[in-house]
């Protein structure tokens, strides 16, 4: 069975890299524009009312990322539109890239490609070299200052012995196996604690930041004592 995981790693991006990503936040809101102006909702609609549009400078993969990116933020428009008509219009903010294709890791560095025949370098660090070593990279996404590598790696299944379903409530929690033991917890003690607490704090008054955090952290310190004694003898019924 393939598990993806994934490494991030900090960095300081280039002037070359940090203009590709403002070129692709730039293209993201030119198709989201396009997307909401014209009521298109789906990739492929979208991709080809959009794609001439995009800047040919601009390698391909580059382009159909930004439409993928702009499609999920026009159903997540879509969706929030339902619940409250004065939705604000979205756009991209944030400076960032995904990428499946065109990217090597070479020489402890990985190589972007910014045009046909020029790259950018990123030097990982021995850690992410090491676990990365050997294994299949999926895709590479990017911020102006961080990377995160994703990767696909062989992983063990593991067969359960049995399962436990377990049932949570405001005062009890019940757990029951497939061996047909059903236990219940009572956990009163711990709701009326906490309410407790809660009140105690409500009846601070002083409008100073400093003591009241200080105060709280107190009594959150006190009420965690108290649930880790309870919980350690936490009565069964």
């Amino acid at each position: 069975m393939l598990a993806t995981k994934a490494v991030r790693q900090k960095y300081q991006a280039s002037p070359e890299l940090l203009k590709l990503l403002d070129e692709l936040r730039r293209m993201v809101n030119v198709c989201v524009m396009i997307g909401i102006e014209q009521n298109i909702s789906s990739l492929k609609a979208l991709a080809s009312r959009t794609y001439p549009c995009l800047s040919r400078d601009i390698l391909a993969y580059y382009r159909l990322g930004a439409i993928s990116a702009a499609t999920g933020i026009i159903h997540n428009h879509r969706k929030a539109n339902k619940k409250s008509p004065r939705t604000k219009l979205p756009c991209a903010k944030k400076l960032m890239l995904s990428i499946w294709y065109g990217f090597k890791i070479q020489n402890g560095h990985l190589r972007l490609p910014l045009k046909s025949g020029q790259y950018a370098h990123v030097k990982l660090n021995g850690h992410k070299l090491q676990a990365l070593s050997g294994l299949e990279v999926r895709s590479v996404t990017l911020t102006s200052e961080s990377l995160s590598i994703s990767y696909s790696k062989e992983a063990t299944e593991i067969a359960p012995e049995g399962y436990v379903g377990i049932d949570r409530n405001l005062n009890n929690v019940t757990t029951a196996s497939i061996d047909k033991m059903v236990r219940r917890y009572d956990l009163s003690k711990v709701t009326d604690t906490k309410s407790t607490y809660r009140h105690v704090k409500s009846r601070f008054q002083r409008n100073d930041a400093r003591i009241r955090t200080r105060v709280f952290s107190k009594y959150g310190e006190k009420q965690g004592t108290v649930y880790n004694r309870y919980f350690t003898a936490c009565p069964r019924e």
